[in-house]
């Protein structure tokens, strides 16, 4: 799956000296939490509602505490961070969560050679393994051990055919130990019992801890 296809297109965007009060107004009227910021049409930073914070109660007199802060009229340039990692349409969206969760970031510009095209967030991701693993629907789920070989894997999507039990997704990951595979199934049944027997008589290992979803 790729950026492309998850990302918001032609974000909301601020210049480094637009006030940080038009910036706060963007990301609460739209309940953003990031903002890019774009100068001669180039990415130079990023805005969170994190640095705003920051920048407010840095404004601040210790002794006072007012919602929104004193940064109003300080410029963007202040507050945002000017080191940006990005992506581009065409980056696969597992690349993009390996950054965000390894950097500790909360959305990632998407760029088009110099050019801003869209901005992906943690919840993009979230909301696209929802739809890769089709959690929306009630599901068995069983995890299935098996030697690293399609014939097997094949066998086991057959086992269900036969059962005239849909599979809505497969997640396949190493097992560790050399040469396993495991896969994670759900399949359109709550007849957990049935599931297990008929892996079972075909040979399959799989985890007792099984659930539906």
């Amino acid at each position: 799956m790729l950026v492309g296809k998850r990302m918001t297109r032609n974000p909301k965007t601020v210049s480094p000296d637009d006030p940080l009060s038009f910036a706060a107004g963007i990301l609460r009227e739209h309940r953003f939490h990031h903002l890019p910021v774009v100068e001669g049409g180039k990415l130079v930073g990023i805005l969170s509602d994190a640095d705003l914070r920051n920048a407010s109660y840095a404004a601040m007199p210790a002794e006072v505490e007012v919602e929104g802060g004193g940064a109003g009229d300080r410029p963007v340039r202040e507050a945002m961070r000017t080191e940006v990692w990005s992506v581009t349409p065409d980056d696969s969206v597992e690349d993009a969560l390996l950054i965000l969760t390894r950097e500790k970031f909360g959305a990632l510009p998407v760029l088009s050679g110099d050019r801003l095209v869209g901005i992906i967030t943690r919840a993009d991701l979230l909301n696209a393994f929802v739809d890769l693993l089709d959690v929306n629907e009630v599901c068995f789920c069983v995890d299935v051990t098996f030697p690293r070989n399609m014939a097997r894997f094949e066998e086991l999507i057959d086992t269900f055919a036969g059962m005239g039990v849909e599979v809505r997704s497969v997640l396949i990951a190493p097992q560790g130990e050399i040469g396993a595979l495991n896969a994670h199934l759900r399949v359109a049944t709550i007849d957990g019992p049935a599931v297990r027997r008929a892996l079972r008589e075909k040979g399959f290992v799989i985890s007792e801890q099984v659930s539906r979803l």
